[in-house]
């Protein structure tokens, strides 16, 4: 009777561990797919750009020029990766790079051009890290919501912004030791390449590969259970904010060496693009973690598809269709994601 009973199991065993296998292994199928789809994606609109426009997409001089523009957007980027990592918005980027661009042009055009460069390269950054350290102050230790404080202060930047700059252009007495900078090349690489190179392997070192990045995660993961495990999330937050402040000014300091004038309402466009690429680079590579091969892929998505549509003669108000669509696509897929874990668990 046993052995019976035993055999009239053993395949119905048999049938479950098959398909527990079958399911392990179309979700590593499909972890692969999450994780490849966008450099997948990548590759295929190359390819149709390079179909719909043979001879002029696919070239060394359009590729360098795609690159190059997007240098200024790459740098606010991947210092927003670290508030965003901590869970945290920074609004004020457009501000902070804004004010960047005028303070460096400001400090020239009132010395009459004798400020020295490294000099006025350092105040520039001082000024957007303290803006990152008064966002930071105003989370911290009065509490406030992040998304309302650095929207109210990138107000402020761009005020302030406005007030030094008197809402003029200010061009005047720029030198040229400075502007060769963001104009130069290093080994025919231009500089501002050159810069979000050597920015991104820091960032993804930090990130990835130390302490401090995975208290950053943590703290982004779950704030108050990082807190009790003993993660100084508080300094956390506040570095977070130094950060991007730094990288929006260091971004500002490329603008304006490449440009050769500081413009009092630059920065805005930059905000857009940037958490377009974060959030899209968020879905790919390592899923639901802001990445930085995630953010490279996914600002060249938005740098190659506008690229691309340009050559096909698309109206302007297309491209900001396009971030803006594929800011919402980013959010909607990472949500579905969440969906989908808490289903599997």
């Amino acid at each position: 009777m046993s052995e019976s009973l035993s055999s009239a199991t053993q395949p119905a065993e048999e049938v479950t561990t098959a398909r527990a296998t079958e399911h392990r292994a179309g979700r590593v199928g499909l972890d692969l797919l999450d994780r490849w789809a966008g450099p997948l994606l990548l590759v295929a609109m190359i390819v149709a750009f390079t179909i719909a426009s043979p001879g002029v997409f696919l070239t060394s001089s359009n590729l360098l020029a795609v690159v190059n523009n997007q240098t200024i957007t790459a740098v606010v980027a991947l210092g927003l990766l670290f508030p965003l990592a901590a869970g945290v918005f920074d609004i004020s980027i457009g501000g902070v790079l804004t004010l960047a661009v005028i303070t460096s042009a400001f400090t020239f055009q009132q010395t009459a051009g004798a400020m020295p460069v490294p000099l006025a390269i350092l105040i520039t950054l001082l000024v957007g890290a303290t803006a990152g350290l008064l966002n930071a102050l105003l989370v911290v230790r009065l509490t406030i919501d992040p998304f309302i404080v650095t929207l109210g202060s990138g107000s402020i930047f761009l005020g302030l912004s406005q007030l030094v700059a008197n809402g003029q252009v200010v061009s005047r007495d720029i030198p040229t030791a400075f502007t060769d900078l963001g104009r130069g090349e290093l080994f025919g690489i231009p500089n501002p390449i050159v810069l979000v190179v050597v920015l991104a392997l820091v960032v993804y070192y930090v990130l990835e590969m130390t302490p401090l990045g995975r208290m950053i995660y943590a703290t982004g993961f779950g704030r108050e259970q990082s807190r009790l495990a003993g993660v100084p999330t508080n300094r956390i937050l506040v570095l977070a904010f130094v950060v991007s402040g730094f990288c929006a000014s260091l971004a500002g300091l490329v603008y304006t060496s490449r440009i050769g004038t500081g413009q009092p309402d630059v920065g805005a466009q930059y905000l857009l693009p940037s958490y377009a690429a974060a959030f899209l680079g968020s879905t790919m590579i390592k899923p639901g973690r802001f990445n930085v091969p995630g953010l490279l892929v996914g600002l060249a998505i938005l740098a190659i598809g506008i690229n691309g549509l340009q050559l096909q003669g698309i109206p302007f108000w297309v491209i900001s269709t396009f971030q803006g669509g594929a800011l919402i696509l980013a959010v909607v897929l990472t949500k579905l994601r969440k969906l989908s874990a808490r289903a599997d668990g």
